[in-house]
């Protein structure tokens, strides 16, 4: 009698015969020694082909290699890539003089970037002063006290990283006030020292309390008086020395 090497069933199969069967995933496998599974057998030669074709590969790649680098066989092979990574390494001189010309543009760009930006700064505070004279001017100070209000004041006048104009408070953050954005306007600082300062305003109809600079005041040397004397005075003792003609000069 022939058996079957592999069969789904025992059924038929003398009972002597079924005990030389193994039950598996795919049916009953008769056991005999040496035999491999064909599953198993399509797997190695895959494997086989696989490695044959990779092998290939990595000759051709290396066949290319070593032409390229002129050489017969891999013998110098080691030799060449490591003159290779020598040589890479080394600086070049065409590629050091232009970095040094990169160099130099990068730092000719920050210089003029720097003087454009003083230049700017210098034209924003200018146009800030001029807008602020004009705004004191309109909440009723007078011609010479509005510069001088101005001149003293402008340190409360700062831009932020974007340019915005920003009237600061004493704690050195922005005010809030009537501009579009939320924050205080020149307008609004004008209106503050206008009411900290009645009696230096032209339409109040109010005369200066205190001795003008002329008259004999502490702080005067006559019609003219330096910017840390002018701070110096009290309200009145600048209102007198506005109406007197009085001028602040530096110092």
């Amino acid at each position: 009698m022939t058996l079957k090497y592999q069969v789904e069933s025992l059924d038929g199969l003398d009972e002597n015969v079924q005990s030389l069967y193994e039950e598996g995933d795919d049916g009953y496998t008769l056991k005999v020694d040496g035999v491999v599974p064909k599953s198993q057998f399509d797997e190695i030669n895959q494997k086989a082909v696989d490695n044959a074709t990779e092998a290939q590969r990595r000759r051709k790649t290396l066949e290319r290699v070593t032409g390229k680098l002129g050489l017969e066989n891999a013998d110098g092979l080691d030799d060449a890539l490591e003159e290779l990574l020598t040589k890479s390494k080394a600086p070049k001189k065409d590629d050091a003089d232009q970095q040094a010309i990169i160099d130099q543009i990068k730092q000719s760009a920050e210089s003029e970037k720097r003087q454009l930006q003083e230049q700017l700064e210098t034209m924003r505070k200018d146009t800030a002063q001029a807008q602020f004279k004009s705004e004191l001017l309109a909440a009723g100070f007078s011609d010479k006290v509005a510069e001088m209000v101005a001149q003293s004041n402008l340190n409360r006048v700062q831009f932020d990283d974007a340019g915005n104009m920003r009237i600061m408070q004493s704690n050195g953050n922005p005010l809030a006030g009537s501009g579009a954005d939320g924050f205080a306007t020149l307008g609004d600082l004008s209106k503050e020292l206008a009411a900290a300062m009645p009696e230096l305003l032209t339409d109040t109809g109010k005369g200066g309390g205190g001795k003008a600079p002329a008259s004999g005041g502490n702080n005067s040397t006559g019609k003219s008086v330096t910017r840390s004397q002018f701070d110096a005075m009290s309200h009145s003792e600048r209102a007198a020395f506005a109406k007197d003609g009085g001028t602040v000069v530096e110092g």
